[in-house]
């Protein structure tokens, strides 16, 4: 009875007010210090914020009965106020053109806004939790909650933490001249470990001249000795070693007299994890519908 009264002093109003104190400390946070530079949390560094992260969430765990606060973060009093801004704030990222440059001040680059990572950040502490509460109690009623929860967990760590090691290059080969340096955004050299080989570049038109397809055949060598020949296209990549080689550009005055491509090299190792944590949420959708299903009535 105890628990239960405190549970009514720490009701859906606390959420709110902790969601509230959140965008108000990120705003602070974005005027002070400016966007998220996730470049800094690259490689081993976003392991070793993994491993603290997860470290404490295990300590909040392990504390639950002696500090209220954390036991009340698995509880729909913490749960549905963070879900109510997390979905307003994501609402909003889907209605406002993502870019890396210009755009609408801070919301053109949600992944950098203080507010939107605090809040999804919160999201997933109060999802570790949940997870871990259910399974503590193990049953199998418990399957579609704990995919749900961990799987929000695994998406939302892979990708912002993971986004700090993606790549995104552009290189830029003539035909018959094999080419192995890239650029990033800044204009910084980079070796990928690819070397692009063009052998011809198609160009087909519309009638009225604008392009209908434009796709490069190319054979790309790599570092390890591999030899890989393909056609890429816009939205057709090719896949080598980790990276996705998409068609960028060419010489538009030249049009399909083109003497070059131009490609844009995407690597992003944390890829697959957050596909495997959308794949659990959608597990987790289905086996709830599965749960609630009607039995059939016998007679």
């Amino acid at each position: 009875m105890a628990f239960l009264g405190r549970l009514k002093l720490w009701n859906m109003k606390v959420g709110f007010l902790i969601g509230g104190g959140l965008l108000f400390t990120g705003v602070l946070l974005q005027v002070v210090l400016g966007p998220i530079r996730w470049e800094l949390f690259a490689w081993p560094v976003n392991l070793i914020v993994l491993i603290l992260l997860l470290a404490a969430i295990g300590i909040m765990f392990v504390l639950r009965r002696k500090v209220y606060a954390f036991e009340w973060m698995m509880h729909a009093g913490a749960a549905v106020p963070c879900l109510v801004y997390a979905a307003a704030l994501t609402m909003i990222m889907g209605l406002t053109p993502q870019v890396r440059m210009g755009g609408v001040p801070w919301l053109s680059q949600m992944l950098r806004f203080w507010p939107f990572v605090l809040i999804w950040t919160w999201m997933m502490i109060i999802s570790a939790l949940a997870a871990l509460n259910h399974l503590l109690r193990w049953k199998v009623k418990e399957i579609p909650f704990i995919l749900n929860h961990l799987g929000v967990v695994v998406a939302i760590v892979s990708a912002t933490l993971g986004s700090a090691d993606t790549q995104s290059l552009r290189l830029t080969s003539f035909t018959g001249e094999p080419e192995w340096r890239a650029v990033d955004e800044s204009g910084a050299l980079h070796e990928p470990g690819l070397t692009i080989e063009l052998h011809k570049f198609t160009l087909e038109e519309y009638d009225d001249g604008t392009p209908k397809r434009f796709a490069s055949d190319i054979t790309v060598y790599t570092a390890d000795g591999k030899t890989v020949r393909g056609t890429v296209e816009v939205n057709k990549p090719l896949k080598v070693n980790g990276w996705k080689i998409y068609q960028y550009g060419y010489d538009v005055k030249s049009g399909a007299e083109s003497p070059y491509s131009t490609f844009q090299l995407v690597c992003d190792p944390w890829i697959l994890w957050v596909y495997i944590g959308i794949f659990m949420m959608i597990a987790g959708a289905l086996c709830l519908m599965l749960f609630m299903a009607p039995k059939p009535i016998r007679e």
